[in-house]
């Protein structure tokens, strides 16, 4: 009758989950090419889900694509020693989406023993189950593409663009923010529209130089690519940042602009900013971080929603932008070269974790070189200006600083568990303009050497093919974040975007960083 322990009743000594989920489809496509230059391809989807309830199972996504060989007309013969090959295309069409959990559309209990000992046992207890709604099916994007294709001087330099926009509807999130006296969370549902718009371009290039009777050969390609996405639809009527919003931009970061720090207790009498004091036991002091009171009423406080923000403003985005890559190829009497490059041309990123901070968010984080550069004040002490003035001797800091990067220190400062969302986030904790990091990086990805025995010698050895090769990963970066953090291993997520996920451990750069490594081969074809 139960088919898994994690059904049965008493007192459980060990757990089992078992889950599954199954798909169905039928698709066609149709191809149509007219005298080699009109092109037409017609495809179309119906699929079937397990993950969303019986009724909202099935889904039908066609598709359309168009080109057209302009080389090939008469009218172009003319070019044909400049332009080689000259296409344009376009598509639309959709596809399903069901990216989701496997039962997200049931309403589950969560058996689980009893916080309170009834006749000196733990008795079995069941959680009230989460809410579900029944505005839960396939997530349906769909996409308009125009590119074109070029080949020049015989194929020997290729350029690709596209241009695209694509459209996500129904796409499942969290639904609108609900009271909190309902005492529980919103449910999974279709409610948001999401639109991406963004372009790619590809250049190739390759040639070859004759130097005596082995030439060298030579390719190229640079690709480069950029897209943002907004928000076009979602019931937020109150305009919460803690939630998705119609014409939100997807990674935007909502922070105070930095004014600086407190130089005397005059200028913190006439700026209030207790409201994001980290700790009671912290003190605003000369040396405290100072922001630009935006909406002018002498006090920093910290909105929740776009309407008033009060002194937060949207100060930068963790989205990546101008993504690419350049891959270089030769070769030459059995040699072989590969390097490749990628990068982000543009990202912002603001610390949240103690890998950044050190002892401004933990005590016990240590210090780290950068952090050096913190406010140092006179002391009105003649024996503790002796005493610090030692101090500052022997770690080779001037005893005074009053034009830090970095605050007074005060431990706590930075401290992120107080809250992660708008609202919650006090002190360093709330993004700033004034340690706003570049995330743009360019990283040295590939080296590759690489020498192939002549075929003269291996068919000797009755072996086809041997090579011997160099190769090295991760070899150097070009980054602002290199010190602190693996540029690649961050994903830009500062904890108070409401798409993402809040645990500092994945949103704040808290990531193993990429191996640097480094091999040698052989490569033997019978």
């Amino acid at each position: 009758s139960y088919p898994t322990i994690g059904l049965a009743t008493g007192t459980p000594t060990t757990e089992q989950a078992i889950e599954d989920w199954a798909v169905r489809g039928l698709f066609y496509r149709l191809n149509y090419i007219y005298n080699n230059r009109y092109i037409l391809e017609l495809n179309g989807r119906y699929d079937g889900s397990s993950r969303f309830p019986a009724d909202k199972r099935w889904g039908f996504f066609p598709s359309a694509s168009a080109a057209w060989r302009l080389d090939q007309e008469a009218f172009m013969q003319g070019l044909k020693p400049v332009i080689s090959n000259f296409k344009i295309r376009g598509s639309y069409g959709s596809l399903g989406n069901q990216a989701t959990s496997n039962y997200g559309y049931v309403s589950t209990f969560a058996p689980e023993d009893s916080d309170y000992l009834f006749d000196g046992s733990l008795p079995l207890t069941v959680n009230t189950p989460g809410l579900v709604s029944p505005n839960y099916t396939w997530e349906k994007v769909t996409t308009g593409n125009l590119g074109a294709d070029i080949g020049l001087f015989d194929n020997k330099l290729n350029l690709t663009f596209d241009i695209y926009e694509r459209n996500t509807k129904g796409m499942l999130s969290s639904g609108r923010e609900l009271p909190g006296v309902l005492g529980a969370s919103e449910p999974r549902e279709n409610a948001a529209d999401l639109r991406n718009r963004g372009w790619e371009l590809s250049v190739a290039y390759q040639t070859n130089f004759k130097t005596g009777s082995d030439p060298i050969n030579f390719n190229a390609r640079f690709l480069l690519a950029d897209s943002r996405s907004v928000i076009t639809r979602f019931q937020n009527p109150n305009q919460n940042l803690t939630a998705y919003r119609e014409k939100m931009e997807l990674g935007e970061i909502w922070g105070l602009t930095s004014d600086g720090l407190f130089q005397n207790q005059a200028e913190i009498d006439a700026l209030d900013q207790s409201s994001i004091v980290p700790w009671d036991a912290l003190a605003i002091v000369p040396g405290w971080p100072k922001y630009i009171d935006q909406d002018g009423n002498g006090k920093i406080e910290t909105g929740l929603t776009a309407a008033d923000a009060k002194d937060l403003s949207v100060i930068g985005n963790t989205s990546p932008r101008f993504n690419f890559g350049l891959d270089l190829n030769g070769s030459w009497k059995g040699f072989d070269v590969r390097a490749f490059f990628q990068g982000v041309a543009k990202q912002d990123y603001y610390p949240l974790d103690y890998l950044y901070w050190g002892f401004y968010q933990q005590p016990y984080g240590g210090g780290y070189s950068h952090l050096l550069d913190f406010y140092r004040p006179n002391s009105d002490s003649p024996t503790d200006m002796a005493k610090h003035s030692q101090a500052y001797i022997n770690a080779g800091l001037a005893n005074q600083n009053l034009n830090s990067k970095y605050p007074i220190l005060q431990s706590w400062l930075a401290d992120v568990n107080v809250g992660t969302k708008i609202g919650d986030a006090k002190g360093l904790g709330i993004p700033q303009t004034g340690y706003m990091l570049n995330g743009a990086y360019l990283r040295f990805k590939n080296l590759t050497i690489g020498y192939t025995i002549p075929a003269s010698i291996t068919k000797k050895l009755h072996v086809s093919n041997v090579r011997f090769y160099a190769s090295g990963e991760n070899i150097f970066e070009w980054s602002a974040l290199k010190k602190h953090y693996d540029p690649e291993a961050i994903n830009g997520n500062v904890g108070i975007d409401p798409s993402v996920n809040t645990e500092r451990e994945k949103a704040n750069g808290y990531a193993y960083p990429f191996q640097r490594r480094y091999s040698i081969g052989m490569n033997v074809n019978f």
